[in-house]
């Protein structure tokens, strides 16, 4: 992720910042990969519980990135606070990949994940303490 890289590099963040999320669709009708067709397909036919949560977890992934590029740019000058917060909105990134690949591979019962994720899944500000687990009300927030 370009995001990894902006301690080291901050001119990734320019990058960063000129990124915008895609549909499902449109990801793989843009990418290389060589069964886009069949992966469109698949996830057009996908039972519908799995492709709400798939797209759930996908928006809140996509508003995180979002909110963490505007967040830390206004950090660029302060290389302790940029990396501090920054490190809390990889963390949270990283959870909420998790439970989409536990969507993607078909897994049916989630709550094991969400009930380890925190600030990815609460709307608290992600500078805050993250190590609070999530509570119920928050897990269930994901699914409005």
């Amino acid at each position: 992720m370009l995001l990894e890289m902006v301690p080291d590099m901050l001119d990734m963040l320019e990058d960063c910042a000129d990124w915008s999320p895609k549909t499902y669709q449109k990801h793989f009708a843009d990418s290389g990969f060589a069964d886009k067709a069949l992966a469109i397909e698949a996830y057009e036919n996908a039972p519908e519980p799995s492709r709400t949560l798939f797209d759930n977890l996908t928006q809140r992934l996509n508003t995180l990135i979002l909110d963490a590029v505007a967040d830390i740019t206004a950090l660029v000058g302060d290389q302790e606070a940029l990396s501090y917060r920054l490190d809390a909105y990889l963390s949270d990134m990283r959870m909420l990949l998790s439970a989409l690949n536990g969507v993607i591979h078909g897994k049916t019962h989630m709550d094991e994940d969400l009930n380890h994720m925190s600030s990815a899944i609460s709307e608290k500000d992600p500078s805050a303490d993250t190590t609070e687990a999530a509570s119920q009300a928050d897990i269930d927030a994901l699914f409005d």
